[in-house]
């Protein structure tokens, strides 16, 4: 039986957590969280770092009621303890003018692959749009961003420079007749692609992958393998993980390579 109580300081009381999808609630279920909120709880609500809405000060004898409520206005509660959290994100490229992938629509298939897993111990799980990382996905377990990789065509070049000026990090350098870039320094923000209007640079639209703040140098290019290399981690996790052992701790005893090789032999990473 799953856990959605978490206890309080206060003798009696505890909290209780809603899911969000990917950071978002309609206003029907918000009017809901405030119902609960004035009838089981304190009056009041707590986002959480998750984003979830809690209320705190409920007593354990309503929570089937609030159940009830819950199941008839579309809204679900949180379970607590060993799992794989809910998934967060930011607004994607839907919404910002920075972002390059959807990062609402790949929280909320993640969450449907794995959401509330039971695992050796927690797993959290964050989607960023882009490289100015809102979601601090580098602080998750698991992270996903955002990324562009630019490709050099040198027929439309006219070596003005402009892309070279605009690089956060200095990794493209131009001359008169040659363009180079520091692949190692790149931060795959599709900013030197946006500023060229020769279209002497093209960006190929991927994902960067933190595993325990850890980020894997591949670039990837498929959607679908993200969530073969989530799976994929998940999957090890669980099998190598002592019970109650954190993601980064488990990699500080047995390594990182061996879960590697898994991805580079089931060519879910590109060698």
């Amino acid at each position: 039986m799953k856990n959605f109580l978490s206890k309080q300081r206060q003798a009696g009381f505890y909290s209780i957590r809603f899911k969000s999808s990917a950071g978002r609630l309609t206003t029907a279920q918000l009017l809901t969280i405030h119902e609960l909120a004035e009838k089981f709880g304190a009056g009041f609500i707590h986002l959480t770092s998750r984003q979830e809405v809690a209320i705190p000060f409920v007593r354990q004898e309503t929570l089937t009621e609030i159940e009830k409520i819950c199941a008839a206005n579309d809204l679900e509660i949180s379970p607590l303890g060993r799992i794989m959290k809910i998934v967060t994100a930011c607004q994607g490229k839907a919404i910002c003018p920075s972002g390059i992938i959807d990062s609402p629509a790949i929280a909320r298939e993640i969450e449907r692959r794995q959401g509330g897993r039971e695992l050796p111990n927690k797993i959290t799980c964050s989607v960023t749009g882009c490289p100015n990382n809102c979601m601090k996905v580098n602080y998750n377990d698991i992270g996903i961003k955002g990324a562009v990789e630019p490709h050099f065509v040198a027929d439309n070049c006219i070596y003005c420079g402009g892309c070279a000026k605009i690089c956060p990090v200095g990794a493209i350098e131009v001359n008169k007749q040659t363009w180079t870039i520091n692949r190692n320094k790149c931060i795959n923000c599709g900013r030197c692609v946006k500023i060229c209007k020769k279209a002497a640079l093209r960006g190929a639209i991927g994902y960067k992958i933190y595993l325990a703040g850890e980020i894997l140098p591949q670039f990837i290019d498929s959607e679908e393998n993200v969530y073969k290399i989530i799976d994929a981690t998940l999957n090890y996790f669980a099998e190598h993980a002592n019970p109650r052992e954190r993601l980064s701790k488990m990699f500080e005893r047995l390594g990182s390579q061996n879960l590697t090789q898994i991805l580079l032999s089931d060519k879910i990473l590109p060698k």
